[in-house]
Formats: structure tokens, sequence, C-alpha cells
């Protein structure tokens, strides 16, 4: 049995779970928005069970946990007062502990797996550390150091957010979007703000095509991403428009580069993982970054990928995978 740990409004989960139903793989989903009206938990030490929709569960009857896009626990039945938010973090603290006795194995990826491989300035270093190429980067708050780097680099330098780059607005305003975006000369003449938050620079790949790649328990699906700005460019972020004008084709990996990607999934302990890199003009692939929970469904659907059939591959094995351990 498959356990999906998503929240209600996870459009890439709609979509496995119907090629999921199509292939007759049997799954349970968990969604952290609305389930708490649907479960109860019992424990007993070595014994814990959960019920849901009125079927009772042990660890060890899911041979897989999805742990796809999780949020905060939520109830219509639980009022929002602090002794309601008690209760809610009680809920939180019983069901961690039960998902605690699923083996790690069975995960994808395993909660510690996904914290570990989600920090960017870590992911540079370690990409490096396994071959990658990675472009030149700094994060910096000094004015002075930027205007070192912009020069080094002739001006060809972008900026870019490190952690989420969503800034959510009050109701009556709209939200907003940072994207990856180039450092103009004129931009090193306001730099006062720079102080107040470490802030990530980077070296401006010439790109020929940005690169998706999806690694499901070892098949790796890789799509070529191009999207070309007035000048004939390719998009300095491919994701503005809305991916409208975004043409997609299947990439051939240079086998360095595989190699690298299947030590980078190792060393974080991944079964997933969507990483973005590019191709610049003069060949050279570049590491970006791995998101270990990352979107693909858009994929499947836009390129005429396949990526579902190594979920239900991965999910329809209910053995111990090769090479992942407790």
């Amino acid at each position: 049995m498959l356990l999906i740990v998503t929240n209600g409004t996870d459009a890439t989960a709609d979509y496995l779970l119907s090629r999921l139903t199509e292939a007759s793989v049997p799954f349970v989903r968990f969604d952290t928005n609305t389930a708490l009206e649907r479960v109860a938990l019992s424990f007993r030490p070595g014994n814990p069970s959960l019920r849901i929709d009125g079927q009772w569960y042990g660890p060890n009857d899911f041979s897989n946990v999805w742990y796809r896009r999780p949020e905060r626990l939520l109830s219509s039945q639980i009022p929002d007062t602090p002794e309601g938010k008690c209760a809610l973090d009680e809920w939180s603290e019983s069901l961690e502990g039960f998902f605690a006795h699923i083996p790690r194995m069975h995960w994808m990826n395993f909660p510690a797996a996904n914290a570990l491989a989600s920090r960017k300035l870590e992911q540079l270093s370690n990409a490096q550390h396994l071959g990658f190429t990675i472009p030149d980067t700094i994060v910096t708050q000094d004015s002075e150091v930027l205007r070192a780097f912009f020069g080094k680099h002739n001006g060809e330098v972008i900026v870019k957010p490190l952690g989420r780059a969503y800034i959510e607005r009050p109701d009556s305003e709209v939200d907003s979007i940072i994207f990856t975006n180039p450092v103009r000369e004129s931009d090193l003449e306001h730099l006062d703000d720079l102080a107040r938050c470490p802030t990530l620079f980077q070296q401006s790949v010439r790109k020929h095509s940005d690169v998706r790649i999806t690694i499901v328990d070892g098949d790796i699906h890789a799509f070529e991403l191009t999207a070309k700005d007035i000048d004939g460019q390719q998009r300095c972020d491919i994701r503005r428009n809305n991916m409208s004008d975004v043409k997609y084709r299947a990439a051939n990996i240079p086998q360095d580069v595989t190699v690298a990607l299947r030590r980078l999934m190792s060393s974080y302990g991944l079964r997933f993982a969507a990483i973005d890199m590019a191709v610049a003009t003069d060949g050279q692939w570049y590491f970006f970054e791995v998101n270990p929970n990352g979107q693909w469904a858009w994929l499947d659907l836009c390129a005429g990928g396949t990526i579902y059939r190594s979920f239900i591959t991965s999910f329809s094995f209910s053995g111990k995978l090769p090479g992942v351990s407790e």
C-alpha cells in the first residue's frame, strides 16, 4: 500500500493519482489540511496504528510513502484558539510518531533527507565536490565585494533569492515572485539596502538552453527548455511569461554529468529529485540547484514526458530497493 502525504490543493498529486488508479496501484491519500476529520490514532509501545476512512493501518502496511507537499495541519472541528493550537500540536506529534515507525527505505523522500538537500549554498559546495561545474558564486552584504565581483566577470552577473522566491501580500495587494535577474551597472549606484541581508550573486552563464532533470529511483528524465528574449539570447529566468513560450525537447546527458547526478542523489539519500542545470553556448553543463521535492508533472503534460511511469514502477515494487539501507 502506498501512503501519499500532501495537501488538498496539490495538482501534481492529483495528476499522478489518476495514473496510479489506471495502473491499479493501491494508495491512501493523507491531505494535511483536511485529513484530521477522517483519521484516528492508537498507540502501544511497538504497536502504533492509524485509522484512515475507517481502515486501520500499521507502519508495515505501507510499502511506500510519497512525502509530497504536506502543509500545516488544519481541522474545521478544532477552534482557532490557544487551546486549539495546542490540540493541533498534539495531533502533529502523534502523527509524526506514527510516521517515524515506517522504515526510512520506504520513503520518497525521507523528510530528513529532503531537509538536508534543501540548502542552496550547501548544494553548490556539494555539487562542486561531486564533479559538477558551477557558476562562480558569492553571497555578500558588502557593496565593494559586489563591485569587485561585477568587474571580475565584466558585468555578466545575476542575482537570485536564496530562499523562498514568493512574497505573499494582503488580500488587497498582488503577490510577488522574485525571478533571477541580471545585475546592471546602474544597479551598483543603488546598493544602500544590500547590507540588510545576505544576497546571492553568480557569474551569468551564457546559456544555449536550460535543462530540467527529474530522477525517480535511478530513472533519469531530462528535458532541454528554450525560450528566447528579444535579443535572441536564452532567457535569464526560464519561468517568466508563465513559461508559455518555452519549447521542450528530450536532452542527452553527458556521461560525466550522469555520474555526478547519481553521486548527488546518493550523497543526500534521495529517491526523487528535480535538478536545474544549463548548457552554455560553449557546450559546458552548469549545475544550478537541486529541489528534493520539485515539480515535474508539467513535463509530462507539456513536453510529452513519461515520468509518471517511473513512479508507478517504484510504487508497485514492495521489496527493498537496491542500494538503500534503513
